[in-house]
């Protein structure tokens, strides 16, 4: 199997479909989160989520803990199948993959997306917020998991498991912790911030600082829920966006 067969989730394929929607999770997750993603959506957008190294089907791969090589990944295995237009959707950590993966794209001159949502994260040059997980032992990294973000990690209480998925996990948490804006010309395509009403990580001033990231329109809008919200909020979350496609995709 492919690298690139084994970055791409879908339940569904829609090869005739003419956008695609490639989403990014958050950190210590899987691109599975998206699977049943296309069921909220009409058929001339193809779903794939987009698996990291280390993550899921490529749980054999190293993980990586830079973004910066992230980024590079995520770009490499996208610009080979950009043979239509696409729109992003990354939360948290995500977010901030999916739209540096589009700056690596325009500066190769590769299709740009025609939209990105970002969801549960502040805007680039304001980092993502993450204690310094770099000096906890293995106990008190996934205790601030679970106590800071409310994370759905129940697989790291399993003993079996622990050694299995923790590699990843610290890497994604040093990947989020290390972080860091390179300033650069804004993007040219729009924006939607969206995140929960009670995230405590990302004020509505912080989610409309993606409006200094984009010279086209950006937009904010707030779901009930926490830092998570967009996991329970799938289908209303995806009625808006395919809204907001649709003008986009004729």
């Amino acid at each position: 199997m492919s690298t690139s067969s084994r970055a791409f989730v879908r339940k569904k394929q829609r090869p005739h479909a003419p956008l695609q929607l490639f989403c990014f999770t958050y950190a210590a997750s899987s691109a599975q989160l998206f699977y049943s993603w296309c069921d909220h959506v009409p058929d001339w957008i193809e779903v794939s989520g987009f698996e990291l190294p280390g993550h899921g089907p490529r749980m054999g791969e190293s993980p990586l803990d830079n973004y910066e090589e992230a980024a590079l990944s995520i770009a490499d295995t996208l610009e080979p199948v950009l043979d239509r237009p696409y729109a992003i959707f990354g939360h948290c950590l995500g977010a901030a993959l999916g739209y540096e993966a589009t700056r690596l794209l325009r500066n190769r001159g590769a299709r740009q997306p025609l939209h990105l949502f970002s969801s549960g994260a502040r805007g680039p040059h304001l980092g993502i917020p993450i204690a310094d997980v770099e000096s906890m032992n293995d106990d008190e990294l996934i205790e601030h998991l679970r106590q800071a973000y409310d994370a759905p990690i129940e697989f790291l209480t399993h003993p079996e498991m622990r050694p299995l998925f923790l590699p990843m996990v610290r890497a994604d948490a040093r990947m989020t912790q290390n972080y860091r804006y390179i300033p650069g010309p804004p993007v040219t395509y729009p924006i939607t911030a969206v995140a929960g009403e009670e995230d405590p990580f990302v004020s509505q001033n912080q989610l409309e600082a993606w409006r200094h990231h984009t010279t086209e329109e950006c937009k904010t809008r707030r779901y009930p829920g926490g830092h998570f919200f967009f996991i329970d909020a799938a289908a209303q979350l995806l009625s808006h966006f395919t809204t907001e496609l649709e003008p986009l995709a004729v």
